[in-house]
């Protein structure tokens, strides 16, 4: 949820952090910035070495026990028996209508308070980031719920959408979205939540209505859960039975749109910088400047542009391995589905908490959504209950993420090299991208026990 709506204890980190760590923060400082957690159950560089150390030894591991690519072709789908699975997709489809109303009205009719009033808690927690979660898991909750689909169809459009853009106005869009949620003061105002969705919803159904194939490029929200989902182990459709496919497999078979590994790199960043932004260091360095709107939006576009840069450095590293054969676009693009785990693994080690904390505001706000007393569910005045985890159990859940995120990444990228690459330079050009993991592993570490 908003920043300025929810404690801000937890976030991950990026290479920009690294080398912004190596270059100008003492390591004792960030690890015991304001608001961080001085009592984890293990030291932080036991920690920190621990986790490199799995990272090295499998992909030492993979070298040896992995000769042959094993994900670069589809899998084999088995069906998932479910009686009525197509009742439960069309009520999924009616339970997406039912929250953007719910969404809307309450937001512009409902109390004006964020802790009495559903609207931000199910926008900030539930679509922003429930959803996603649970994508990952189970499969693209996303295409089944998105009720953008079911206005758009209400007329024929009018051209292709251009194979040009691919999904570079989802990047925009999702940059956008991030922005509003890290730094836009009025975020969680139950009227602006209305408003944001209004305003998406309107630009969704314009542009559907112009472009066939337009929400593909145009919602960030279907890339973004169609990117958790490709982890998820089931295949999802409204139309079909579910399908069973494997962890994993397919990622390596996402299609290649412009502007997805843009997108894939923005998914890093922007977690990256709201872990950033929540250390004492991060208040030191940049001071009044950090904390204004346009400073923070500054720094937020730099450390998608750092992330950025660092990704095509050891794209760039890869391809000199090719001898010619790639070029470092065609090899980032290639590799993009690899750090498609980390983003995920950044996201919900940093705000898990908030769905677990926060969601519960649910249950207490949708018994009296419109704010005239009601108790429609019997829970209206129910507090939020802090103590369902400890912060030792916080700590590892998110170092267990943060861990399996970039194991997932390694597996991938190994696989993709055997693919691309022949002979030694397979394993050569994994060099710098296990150098790009480690260093975002440790720093995610690092700062999770800082902010």
């Amino acid at each position: 949820m908003c920043r300025r709506m929810v404690m801000r204890r937890f976030g991950p980190a990026g290479l920009v952090a690294a080398l912004l760590l190596v270059i100008a923060v003492p390591s004792p400082a960030l690890a015991h910035g304001l608001g961080g957690r001085t009592d984890l159950p293990v030291p932080l560089g036991y920690a920190v070495a621990g986790a490199l150390s799995v990272l090295i030894v499998t992909f030492v591991a993979l070298v040896r026990l992995w000769p042959q690519p094993r994900m670069q072709e589809p899998p084999v789908l088995r069906p998932i028996r479910f009686p009525g699975w197509r009742r439960l997709a069309a009520a999924l489809r009616w339970l997406g209508i039912f929250v953007l109303v719910v969404l809307v009205t309450t937001g512009l009719f409902g109390a004006d308070n964020s802790v009495r009033n559903p609207a931000p808690v199910l926008m900030w927690v539930g679509f922003w980031l429930l959803v996603p979660f649970a994508s990952a898991a189970v499969g693209d909750l996303y295409r089944l719920m998105n009720p953008w689909d079911l206005l758009a169809k209400a007329g024929p459009p009018r051209r292709m959408w251009p194979p040009s853009l691919g999904v570079w106005p989802a990047v925009i869009l999702f940059v956008a979205f991030v922005w509003v949620e890290l730094i836009y003061p009025r975020a969680a105002d139950p009227v602006a939540v209305a408003a944001i969705v209004l305003i998406f919803g309107l630009l969704m159904v314009l542009s559907a209505d112009r472009w066939e194939g337009a929400l593909d490029g145009f919602d960030p929200f279907r890339t973004y859960n169609g990117l958790v989902s490709a982890i998820a182990p089931i295949q999802l459709s409204p139309e079909a039975s579910p399908q069973w496919r494997g962890w994993l497999r397919a990622l390596p078979l996402l299609p290649a749109r412009p502007g997805l590994t843009a997108f894939v790199v923005t998914m890093i960043a922007t977690v990256t910088y709201d872990g950033l932004s929540a250390t004492a260091w991060y208040d030191r360095t940049f001071g009044s400047f950090g904390g204004s709107l346009a400073g923070s939006s500054l720094l937020l576009l730099a450390t998608v542009g750092s992330l950025g840069l660092a990704y095509t450095v050891a794209c760039w590293a890869a391809a000199r391995q090719a001898s010619g054969q790639w070029t470092t676009s065609t090899v980032a693009q290639r590799f993009a589905h690899t750090l498609v785990p980390i983003g995920f693994a950044y996201a919900f080690a940093h705000y898990f908490t908030l769905v677990v904390f926060e969601g519960q505001l649910l249950v207490s706000t949708l018994s009296d959504p419109f704010g005239r007393g009601w108790n429609l569910l019997g829970t209206t005045g129910r507090s939020v209950d802090f103590t369902l985890l400890s912060p030792n159990a916080i700590w590892w859940v998110q170092m267990a993420v943060i861990v399996l995120g970039h194991l997932a990444g390694v597996v991938l990228a190994h696989d993709r090299a055997l693919s691309d690459f022949s002979g030694v330079a397979a394993v050569r050009s994994q060099y710098v991208m296990l150098v790009l993991m480690v260093l975002l592993t440790a720093l995610g570490l690092v700062i999770l026990s800082a902010s």
